[in-house]
Parts: C-alpha cells; structure tokens; sequence
C-alpha cells in the first residue's frame, strides 16, 4: 500500500488516506463496507451480506447488486491510495470462498488501536500495575469518537456487533475507574461519573462508583442521594430495589460516618481480583457487580 488508509468505525464510519475520503455516501454500499470491516480479517459470504442489505425481501440481482457495491469500494479505494484496482483486490478487499474479506493489517484501523489498548491495560491490571493500567485504559476510551457505526442504517448483524463492542466499552470502562478509584483518584472522576449517571441512569455500577468518589471527596450526603435517586428510579421504571451490594455500599457508607472505616466501590477490584494485596478484599466493602 504505497499511502496510509486511515479506518474508524468507533464513531461515524470513515475511510481517509490524506485529502481523500473514499467512505461511501449510499447507505447500502456504507452499510456492506461497515459489515466488512466489522469483520476485517474474516470472510464475510456473499449471503451474509444480502442479509444484512435486505434483510425482509432481496430483490433477484440482489447478489450482483452487493457485486457492483464492492466494485465501486475498490474503485474509490484505489484512486484514494495510489494503487492500481488489482492491487485493492489482492491485497486489501479481496474476494474469497463466496465472500469477501477487508484486511486491515497495514492500516491505521480505530478498532484495533482500540483493543490492543483495552488488551494491554487488561494485562498490566492482572499483574497488578494499576497506573499504567488505568491510563492504557483511559488511552482506550479515548480512541472512541461517538457510538459504533453512528451514520450507518444497521442491520441484525452489525446491531449484534456494535452492541458487543458497547458492552466492551462499558465493561472495559468500569474496570478503568476501579482502577482510578484504588488509586486515590476520587475527586477527578466526580464529573466523568456525573455524566456517565445521566447517561446510564439505571446502571447500578456506575451508581457505586459515584457514590464511593463523592463520600471519599467529602460528600456525604449527595452520596446518599445518588442511592435514593435511583431506588426511585428502578422503582418506578422496573419495580426493583438496588442489588444487595449497592445496598451494602450505602450502609457501609452511612456506618463510616460513625467511624466504621473506609469503604471500596462496587465492581471496583482488577481482573481476578489482581492488583490487590492479600486480605485488601476484606479490609474494605466491595462494590457492586450486579448492572
């Protein structure tokens, strides 16, 4: 590849090699480039495709429709990078064994810088080095640019995969602040966490971590509103209590302040409770996993 493809997914779909954006403007041709990249390095078969591009009722040409979208995906390509058609068709979008396949190696591909960060912060996590693992996280989080796929009109397919990759984030997320938590980091998540609340009003997780920072920075009460706030939420919304967990962090909180002791966040330990010296998981309450 004689120039860089620049490849976001993590966000608007986007193809950009310097002044050049190949990225498709029809929404089926954007729509079959997202499912191939969501699947870069995999054959996607011709089937899977129509699927995904007509999902109630393809029309006959439909398979030489999805043929003539991919054609015009290698054209834009070529012309954006440099590279001779033959080249598009051998080394980056190739056809395969009744599919096709988009090899991102070589690429600079916003998902792959995303979980290499996610894997690397995951690692220094288990052996228990909690600051490089919070800011490869943090790092991580960073590369997203908006909900996966934003501008694409999804189908089944690409739905599952982007809810999987929110998921990640989600959960990649909490093991971050944990991190930061244990790290004495308290005060600087208070506004993150404020945000992440409204956004996710109903996830417990969130709620543990927010109310640990705020009761750690000195706020007390507004960390027990947080409980209140969403007991009467998920009573109104699903007929539910807290989970017993969330339920304890308010409890150990309330009997800090008669001098119990510190109190830990919920779903706050590493991986495999790594990263925690031996008897840590006792000298303080964990927060809660549940969601």
């Amino acid at each position: 590849m004689t120039r860089t493809l620049d490849i976001g997914v993590l966000g608007p779909l986007r193809l950009r090699s310097g002044d050049a954006v190949p990225t498709p403007t029809a929404p089926k041709e954007k729509k079959l480039l997202a499912l191939l990249l969501m699947e870069s390095g995999h054959v996607v078969p011709v089937g899977a495709i129509v699927d995904e591009l007509w999902p109630d009722r393809p029309p006959r040409t439909a398979m030489a429709v999805a043929q003539t979208y991919v054609l015009n995906i290698r054209r834009n390509l070529a012309v954006a990078l440099g590279m001779a058609a033959s080249e598009v068709r051998n080394e980056l979008l190739l056809t395969k064994n009744k599919g096709y396949v988009f090899r991102t190696d070589g690429c600079d591909f916003d998902l792959a810088r995303y979980r290499a960060l996610v894997a690397a912060g995951r690692q220094a996590l288990r052996t228990g080095h909690e600051e490089p693992g919070a800011r490869l996280l943090r790092q991580a989080d960073e590369v997203w640019q908006g909900p996966p796929l934003a501008d694409v009109d999804q189908g089944l397919k690409l739905r599952a995969a982007t809810a999987r990759l929110e998921q990640s984030r989600a959960t990649d997320r909490a093991l971050r602040i944990g991190a930061e938590l244990r790290l004495g980091r308290h005060h600087g998540l208070l506004g993150e966490l404020s945000a992440l609340v409204e956004q996710h009003p109903l996830d417990e997780r969130l709620r543990g971590f927010y109310m640990l920072a705020l009761h750690r920075s000195g706020f007390r009460p507004k960390a027990l509103d947080v409980f209140q706030d969403l007991r009467r939420a998920m009573t109104a919304r699903l007929g539910l209590e807290p989970c017993q967990e969330l339920q304890s962090l308010r409890h150990d909180i309330l009997a800090s302040h008669a001098g119990v002791g510190p109190v830990t966040a919920p779903g706050a330990h590493p991986p495999d409770g790594a990263g925690m010296p031996v008897g840590a998981a006792c000298a303080e309450p964990a927060a809660p996993s549940c969601r």
